[in-house]
């Protein structure tokens, strides 16, 4: 039997009235606070200006210990921004607003792409010894829609050792409102969904994110090395090229950094060996001696290095424990610089170092020919391809 006109009408009222406390209800369910008490504050990093005051009246009101500050990377403004992540960026929002405490700060990698608030757990869960903090338990401070579904992600990592959850609101919008505007649409919109999504679907997997982060920060520190050097090759003062180049530099070419050019060689240190004068593209002759060789394997080959000390540095100042490989491979000529390139690495304190091919360079004449460069001798001639690091120079 099928409902009257008015019974219709009823069940549309029923489904209206449902559905509006639903909305009404969506936002404190995603914002709700949970109480509690630690020594340790976690702040996640995305928070802006006003929720970062917050947090530091906050912290400051209930005298915690130690402040932390969890973030993902900056993807905007990257190359001119001074800070590479949100942890870092909020950590110097709060140094210009008085907070004098320590500050400790972990961020994620770029290369994580998806669940970054579990992978920024899982971060912090690996740099919490490295804080010496003597406590375990912590209380999580964040914003408005996204408190629910942070929390449940620190939770899945660090269990019943977050102990409160606290909430400012998000006054980019009308809490009670949110439903009215652009911004409170979507925010807690799509929050609902993150939430839904990460109860319902999300998988734990601690061991493939811990690798993913380890990876990805590795990636992120050799990037940052090779902005570094385009900024240093484009400014007029410090730059090795022509100066009629440097208006043209679009930055220097790399091959794709590659984890299998990342070796554990073994080491063996030189025996009394005598100085030596090392040939240049110049009439130069640096003094150098033998301090060791590095043996390591590629593509089932074992290869060696010599690592050399430089003894004019080593004059001058008794502790400098850097050594030089220069080194020659089959790209010279193709697909990198002619004359060879270059590796630097500190003297070893055991028997085994990694050597980093990816972060290969070459030597200032690559660049200009009036420059004075060691030429690699011929035991560092490698009889393969090393397909990592700088490329020639366009």
């Amino acid at each position: 039997m099928l409902p009257t006109i008015w019974g219709w009408l009823l069940l549309l009222f029923l489904l209206i009235i449902s559905c509006w406390l639903l909305l009404k209800a969506t936002y404190p369910f995603l914002s709700q606070a949970k109480s509690g008490k630690s020594k340790i504050l976690i702040v996640e990093g995305w928070l802006p200006d006003n929720g970062l005051r917050e947090a530091m009246a906050y912290y400051y009101k209930n005298e915690y210990k130690a402040l932390i500050i969890t973030g993902i990377p900056i993807t905007q403004w990257s190359y001119s921004s001074p800070f590479s992540n949100m942890a870092d960026a909020s950590a110097g929002s709060l140094r210009e607003m008085q907070f004098n405490d320590t500050i400790y700060t972990v961020h994620i990698p770029n290369s994580i792409l998806r669940d970054r608030t579990y992978a920024t757990a899982i971060a912090l869960q690996m740099k919490w010894d490295d804080f010496n903090l003597g406590e375990e338990n912590f209380d999580l401070f964040t914003m408005g829609a996204h408190a629910r579904r942070s929390y449940h992600m620190f939770k899945k990592v660090f269990g019943n050792r977050i102990k409160a959850l606290v909430v400012v609101e998000d006054d980019s919008f009308d809490a009670e409102r949110w439903y009215t505007t652009s911004r409170g649409f979507r925010t807690v919109f799509s929050e609902l969904i993150s939430y839904v999504y990460a109860r319902v679907f999300f998988r734990a997997e601690p061991q493939k994110v811990e690798n993913e982060i380890i990876y990805g920060l590795y990636l992120d520190e050799i990037q940052s090395q090779r902005f570094k050097k385009d900024k240093y090759f484009k400014d007029l003062e410090t730059s090795p090229l022509l100066p009629e180049h440097i208006d043209d530099f679009r930055g220097l070419e790399y091959f794709k950094t590659d984890t299998t050019y990342r070796k554990i060689t073994k080491f063996t240190k030189a025996i009394a060996t005598s100085t030596f004068t090392m040939p240049t593209t110049t009439n130069r002759l640096p003094v150098y001696r033998e301090y060791g060789k590095l043996s390591f394997t590629h593509n089932d080959t074992t290869f060696v290095l010599t690592a050399y000390q430089n003894m004019d540095l080593f004059t001058k100042d008794s502790t400098n424990n850097g050594l030089f490989i220069p080194f020659k491979d089959f790209t010279n000529g193709l697909t990198t610089y002619g004359g060879g390139r270059y590796l630097d690495i500190e003297i070893p304190e055991t028997d085994s170092i990694l050597l980093d091919f990816n972060t290969a360079y070459n030597p200032y004449c690559a660049y200009n020919h009036r420059w004075s460069c060691p030429i690699p001798p011929d035991e560092n001639h490698l009889q393969t391809s090393i397909l990592a690091g700088e490329k020639k120079f366009d």
